[in-house]
Protein backbone atom coordinates (compact mmCIF):
# COMPACT_ATOMS: atom_id res chain seq x y z
CA UNK A 1 0.00 0.00 0.00
CA UNK A 2 1.20 3.41 -0.55
CA UNK A 3 -1.52 5.40 1.08
CA UNK A 4 -0.75 7.09 4.20
CA UNK A 5 -3.10 5.04 6.54
CA UNK A 6 -4.21 7.71 9.16
CA UNK A 7 -7.69 7.07 9.84
CA UNK A 8 -8.16 2.89 10.51
CA UNK A 9 -11.79 1.64 10.50
CA UNK A 10 -12.45 -1.03 13.34
CA UNK A 11 -15.56 -3.51 13.12
CA UNK A 12 -16.25 -6.87 15.60
CA UNK A 13 -18.56 -9.27 15.07
CA UNK A 14 -21.93 -8.27 16.72
CA UNK A 15 -22.31 -9.38 20.60
CA UNK A 16 -18.27 -9.91 20.31
CA UNK A 17 -18.08 -8.85 24.73
CA UNK A 18 -14.98 -10.50 25.16
CA UNK A 19 -13.40 -8.02 22.19
CA UNK A 20 -13.97 -4.80 23.96
CA UNK A 21 -10.87 -4.87 25.74
CA UNK A 22 -9.23 -5.19 22.57
CA UNK A 23 -11.10 -2.51 20.73
CA UNK A 24 -9.97 0.12 23.60
CA UNK A 25 -6.47 -1.16 23.22
CA UNK A 26 -6.13 -0.92 19.96
CA UNK A 27 -7.56 2.13 19.73
CA UNK A 28 -5.46 3.89 21.89
CA UNK A 29 -2.66 2.00 20.42
CA UNK A 30 -3.99 3.19 17.03
CA UNK A 31 -3.80 7.15 18.64
CA UNK A 32 -0.47 6.96 19.62
CA UNK A 33 0.59 6.61 16.11
CA UNK A 34 -1.05 9.39 14.42
CA UNK A 35 -4.21 7.19 13.12
CA UNK A 36 -7.25 8.27 14.27
CA UNK A 37 -9.92 4.61 14.77
CA UNK A 38 -13.40 5.00 13.59
CA UNK A 39 -15.74 2.23 15.30
CA UNK A 40 -18.97 1.11 13.17
CA UNK A 41 -22.06 1.81 15.74
CA UNK A 42 -22.48 -1.88 16.91
CA UNK A 43 -18.75 -2.28 17.65
CA UNK A 44 -19.21 0.61 19.45
CA UNK A 45 -21.70 -0.62 21.66
CA UNK A 46 -19.49 -3.36 23.17
CA UNK A 47 -17.47 -1.04 25.38
CA UNK A 48 -18.65 0.74 28.55
CA UNK A 49 -15.75 2.85 28.27
CA UNK A 50 -15.12 6.07 25.97
CA UNK A 51 -13.11 4.93 23.11
CA UNK A 52 -10.79 7.40 21.25
CA UNK A 53 -11.44 8.18 18.05
CA UNK A 54 -14.75 8.53 16.15
CA UNK A 55 -17.73 6.33 15.81
CA UNK A 56 -19.82 5.87 12.71
CA UNK A 57 -22.54 4.05 10.73
CA UNK A 58 -21.73 0.85 9.08
CA UNK A 59 -22.46 1.30 5.61
CA UNK A 60 -20.76 4.59 5.23
CA UNK A 61 -17.81 3.63 7.60
CA UNK A 62 -15.49 2.66 4.35
CA UNK A 63 -15.64 6.07 3.08
CA UNK A 64 -13.95 7.61 6.34
CA UNK A 65 -11.07 5.39 6.01
CA UNK A 66 -7.85 4.12 4.46
CA UNK A 67 -8.02 0.41 6.10
CA UNK A 68 -10.13 -1.99 7.71
CA UNK A 69 -9.33 -4.48 10.86
CA UNK A 70 -12.27 -6.64 11.58
CA UNK A 71 -12.59 -8.76 15.16
CA UNK A 72 -14.76 -11.77 14.64
CA UNK A 73 -14.84 -14.79 12.41
CA UNK A 74 -15.19 -15.13 9.00
CA UNK A 75 -18.75 -14.78 9.27
CA UNK A 76 -18.27 -11.08 9.96
CA UNK A 77 -15.57 -10.53 7.56
CA UNK A 78 -18.24 -11.65 4.96
CA UNK A 79 -20.32 -9.06 6.16
CA UNK A 80 -18.25 -6.22 6.24
CA UNK A 81 -16.75 -7.05 2.56
CA UNK A 82 -20.71 -6.72 1.71
CA UNK A 83 -21.08 -3.36 3.00
CA UNK A 84 -17.57 -2.28 1.43
CA UNK A 85 -18.34 -3.70 -2.05
CA UNK A 86 -21.99 -2.18 -1.79
CA UNK A 87 -20.24 1.21 -1.30
CA UNK A 88 -17.37 0.54 -3.79
CA UNK A 89 -15.06 1.36 -0.99
CA UNK A 90 -11.46 0.71 -2.06
CA UNK A 91 -10.11 -0.20 1.48
CA UNK A 92 -8.05 -3.00 2.75
CA UNK A 93 -9.01 -5.38 5.68
CA UNK A 94 -6.52 -6.72 8.21
CA UNK A 95 -9.05 -9.74 9.93
CA UNK A 96 -8.31 -11.19 12.98
CA UNK A 97 -9.71 -14.65 14.14
CA UNK A 98 -12.01 -14.63 16.84
CA UNK A 99 -13.99 -17.64 15.59
CA UNK A 100 -13.54 -21.61 15.66
CA UNK A 101 -11.60 -21.98 11.86
CA UNK A 102 -11.48 -18.97 10.20
CA UNK A 103 -10.57 -19.54 7.07
CA UNK A 104 -10.52 -15.90 6.19
CA UNK A 105 -9.61 -14.29 9.21
CA UNK A 106 -6.11 -15.44 9.87
CA UNK A 107 -4.76 -13.39 11.78
CA UNK A 108 -4.46 -14.60 15.25
CA UNK A 109 -4.62 -12.52 18.83
CA UNK A 110 -0.98 -12.54 19.64
CA UNK A 111 -0.28 -11.69 16.14
CA UNK A 112 -2.82 -8.38 16.23
CA UNK A 113 -0.65 -5.52 16.85
CA UNK A 114 2.73 -6.78 14.85
CA UNK A 115 0.25 -7.24 11.73
CA UNK A 116 -1.51 -3.87 12.20
CA UNK A 117 2.09 -2.30 12.19
CA UNK A 118 3.30 -3.95 8.85
CA UNK A 119 0.07 -2.73 7.42
CA UNK A 120 0.15 0.87 8.72
CA UNK A 121 4.17 0.50 7.17
CA UNK A 122 2.94 -0.21 3.67
CA UNK A 123 4.61 -4.06 4.56
CA UNK A 124 1.63 -6.27 4.64
CA UNK A 125 0.71 -8.85 1.57
CA UNK A 126 -1.83 -7.46 0.12
CA UNK A 127 -4.55 -10.06 -2.37
CA UNK A 128 -7.71 -9.27 -4.38
CA UNK A 129 -10.20 -11.54 -3.83
CA UNK A 130 -12.53 -12.17 -6.65
CA UNK A 131 -16.42 -11.68 -5.64
CA UNK A 132 -19.74 -12.34 -7.01
CA UNK A 133 -22.79 -10.15 -8.75
CA UNK A 134 -25.60 -11.78 -8.37
CA UNK A 135 -28.99 -10.28 -10.22
CA UNK A 136 -32.33 -11.80 -9.08
CA UNK A 137 -34.94 -11.41 -12.11
CA UNK A 138 -38.29 -11.83 -11.14
CA UNK A 139 -40.89 -13.24 -13.56
CA UNK A 140 -42.91 -9.87 -13.39
CA UNK A 141 -39.60 -7.61 -14.21
CA UNK A 142 -38.18 -6.54 -10.89
CA UNK A 143 -34.66 -6.89 -10.49
CA UNK A 144 -32.33 -7.90 -7.05
CA UNK A 145 -29.01 -7.25 -7.34
CA UNK A 146 -26.52 -8.80 -4.23
CA UNK A 147 -22.92 -8.91 -3.93
CA UNK A 148 -20.94 -11.76 -2.43
CA UNK A 149 -18.01 -13.08 -1.48
CA UNK A 150 -18.24 -16.87 -0.80
CA UNK A 151 -21.14 -18.03 -2.56
CA UNK A 152 -24.45 -17.79 -4.27
CA UNK A 153 -26.17 -20.52 -3.40
CA UNK A 154 -29.91 -22.25 -4.26
CA UNK A 155 -31.26 -24.70 -1.62
CA UNK A 156 -35.00 -26.04 -1.31
CA UNK A 157 -37.13 -26.13 1.88
CA UNK A 158 -36.63 -28.51 4.56
CA UNK A 159 -39.32 -30.38 3.83
CA UNK A 160 -39.02 -29.66 0.27
CA UNK A 161 -38.48 -31.98 -2.31
CA UNK A 162 -35.71 -32.36 -4.77
CA UNK A 163 -35.66 -29.40 -7.28
CA UNK A 164 -34.52 -29.44 -10.90
CA UNK A 165 -31.98 -26.21 -11.64
CA UNK A 166 -31.13 -25.69 -14.97
CA UNK A 167 -27.22 -24.03 -15.44
CA UNK A 168 -26.26 -22.17 -18.59
CA UNK A 169 -23.10 -20.08 -19.08
CA UNK A 170 -22.91 -17.45 -21.61
CA UNK A 171 -26.11 -18.78 -23.08
CA UNK A 172 -25.15 -22.17 -23.36
CA UNK A 173 -26.95 -25.07 -21.51
CA UNK A 174 -24.36 -26.59 -19.23
CA UNK A 175 -27.18 -29.38 -17.29
CA UNK A 176 -30.02 -29.30 -15.62
CA UNK A 177 -29.11 -30.42 -11.88
CA UNK A 178 -31.18 -32.64 -9.94
CA UNK A 179 -29.98 -31.75 -6.16
CA UNK A 180 -31.29 -30.94 -2.90
CA UNK A 181 -29.33 -27.25 -4.24
CA UNK A 182 -26.82 -25.76 -6.70
CA UNK A 183 -23.48 -23.26 -5.22
CA UNK A 184 -22.00 -20.94 -7.04
CA UNK A 185 -18.49 -20.12 -5.45
CA UNK A 186 -15.31 -17.86 -5.78
CA UNK A 187 -12.45 -19.21 -5.31
CA UNK A 188 -12.39 -17.67 -1.70
CA UNK A 189 -15.87 -19.86 -1.35
CA UNK A 190 -14.19 -22.80 -2.45
CA UNK A 191 -13.27 -23.50 1.18
CA UNK A 192 -16.93 -22.96 2.82
CA UNK A 193 -20.05 -24.75 1.62
CA UNK A 194 -19.00 -25.91 -1.41
CA UNK A 195 -16.08 -27.67 0.33
CA UNK A 196 -18.71 -29.56 2.48
CA UNK A 197 -20.76 -30.64 -0.34
CA UNK A 198 -17.49 -32.22 -2.26
CA UNK A 199 -16.56 -29.43 -4.47
CA UNK A 200 -12.35 -28.34 -5.14
CA UNK A 201 -10.51 -26.19 -3.26
CA UNK A 202 -9.46 -23.74 -5.53
CA UNK A 203 -6.51 -21.37 -4.93
CA UNK A 204 -7.70 -17.56 -4.37
CA UNK A 205 -5.36 -16.87 -7.60
CA UNK A 206 -7.16 -18.88 -10.20
CA UNK A 207 -9.61 -17.16 -11.65
CA UNK A 208 -12.39 -18.87 -11.49
CA UNK A 209 -15.83 -19.68 -10.60
CA UNK A 210 -17.40 -23.34 -9.38
CA UNK A 211 -20.57 -24.32 -9.84
CA UNK A 212 -21.34 -27.50 -7.48
CA UNK A 213 -24.42 -29.88 -6.75
CA UNK A 214 -25.93 -30.27 -3.65
CA UNK A 215 -26.70 -33.75 -2.74
CA UNK A 216 -27.12 -34.69 -6.31
CA UNK A 217 -29.95 -37.21 -7.73
CA UNK A 218 -27.36 -38.44 -10.28
CA UNK A 219 -24.24 -39.04 -9.57
CA UNK A 220 -22.85 -37.82 -12.65
CA UNK A 221 -23.67 -34.69 -11.84
CA UNK A 222 -19.89 -33.34 -10.90
CA UNK A 223 -18.81 -29.97 -9.34
CA UNK A 224 -17.36 -27.94 -12.61
CA UNK A 225 -14.84 -25.39 -12.57
CA UNK A 226 -15.42 -22.19 -15.42
CA UNK A 227 -13.27 -19.01 -16.06
CA UNK A 228 -14.54 -16.00 -14.16
CA UNK A 229 -16.07 -14.10 -17.09
CA UNK A 230 -18.74 -16.45 -17.95
CA UNK A 231 -22.05 -15.22 -17.02
CA UNK A 232 -24.12 -18.12 -15.38
CA UNK A 233 -27.87 -17.97 -15.45
CA UNK A 234 -29.85 -20.92 -13.32
CA UNK A 235 -33.04 -21.06 -13.17
CA UNK A 236 -35.59 -23.39 -11.13
CA UNK A 237 -37.71 -25.51 -13.03
CA UNK A 238 -41.39 -25.73 -11.95
CA UNK A 239 -42.87 -29.12 -12.77
CA UNK A 240 -46.71 -29.09 -12.09
CA UNK A 241 -46.74 -25.68 -10.01
CA UNK A 242 -44.39 -27.49 -7.56
CA UNK A 243 -42.22 -24.18 -6.84
CA UNK A 244 -45.28 -23.02 -5.29
CA UNK A 245 -45.74 -26.02 -2.86
CA UNK A 246 -42.19 -26.42 -2.03
CA UNK A 247 -40.05 -23.87 -1.35
CA UNK A 248 -36.46 -22.74 -3.21
CA UNK A 249 -34.38 -20.27 -1.86
CA UNK A 250 -31.31 -18.15 -2.67
CA UNK A 251 -28.68 -16.86 -0.10
CA UNK A 252 -25.74 -14.68 -0.89
CA UNK A 253 -22.88 -15.52 1.68
CA UNK A 254 -25.48 -16.94 4.09
CA UNK A 255 -25.53 -13.20 4.98
CA UNK A 256 -29.12 -12.46 2.72
CA UNK A 257 -31.95 -14.33 1.28
CA UNK A 258 -34.63 -14.84 -1.02
CA UNK A 259 -37.51 -16.96 -1.97
CA UNK A 260 -37.55 -17.90 -5.50
CA UNK A 261 -40.53 -17.89 -7.42
CA UNK A 262 -41.82 -19.78 -10.68
CA UNK A 263 -39.95 -17.91 -13.76
CA UNK A 264 -37.28 -16.34 -11.37
CA UNK A 265 -34.05 -16.49 -12.61
CA UNK A 266 -30.40 -15.83 -11.27
CA UNK A 267 -27.83 -14.30 -13.23
CA UNK A 268 -24.13 -14.73 -11.42
CA UNK A 269 -21.28 -12.92 -12.77
CA UNK A 270 -17.70 -11.66 -11.72
CA UNK A 271 -17.95 -8.50 -9.73
CA UNK A 272 -16.47 -5.09 -10.48
CA UNK A 273 -15.55 -4.76 -7.20
CA UNK A 274 -12.58 -7.26 -5.45
CA UNK A 275 -11.76 -7.63 -1.97
CA UNK A 276 -8.77 -6.20 -0.53
CA UNK A 277 -7.32 -8.59 2.23
CA UNK A 278 -4.32 -8.02 4.10
CA UNK A 279 -2.09 -10.94 5.29
CA UNK A 280 -0.83 -11.54 8.48
CA UNK A 281 3.17 -12.01 7.50
CA UNK A 282 4.63 -14.46 4.68
CA UNK A 283 2.42 -17.52 5.92
CA UNK A 284 1.20 -19.37 2.74
CA UNK A 285 -2.07 -20.43 1.35
CA UNK A 286 -1.32 -24.12 1.75
CA UNK A 287 0.12 -24.07 5.15
CA UNK A 288 -3.70 -22.11 6.24
CA UNK A 289 -5.00 -25.41 4.63
CA UNK A 290 -2.94 -27.63 5.99
CA UNK A 291 -3.55 -25.66 9.61
CA UNK A 292 -7.38 -25.38 9.36
CA UNK A 293 -8.38 -28.73 7.49
CA UNK A 294 -5.25 -30.67 9.35
CA UNK A 295 -4.11 -31.86 6.26
CA UNK A 296 -1.71 -35.33 6.63
CA UNK A 297 -2.55 -35.50 10.30
CA UNK A 298 -3.29 -39.30 11.55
Amino acid sequence: MTVSIRHVGIVAKPGLAEAADLLLAVGHWLQARGVTPHYDRPTAALTEGDLPGEVDEPDTLGAEVQMMLVLGGDGTLLGTAGRLARGNYDVPVLAVNYGSLGFLTEVTLPEVYGALGRALDGEAPEERRLMLAATVQRAGGEEERHLALNDVVITKGALSRMIDLAASADGQLIAHFKADGLIVASPTGSTAYNLSAGGPIVHPGVDAVVLTPIAPHTLTNRPVVLPASAALELRAVAEDGRLVRDETYVTFDGQTGAILAPGDSIRVTRAAYALRLLKPGNRGYFQMLRQKLRWAER
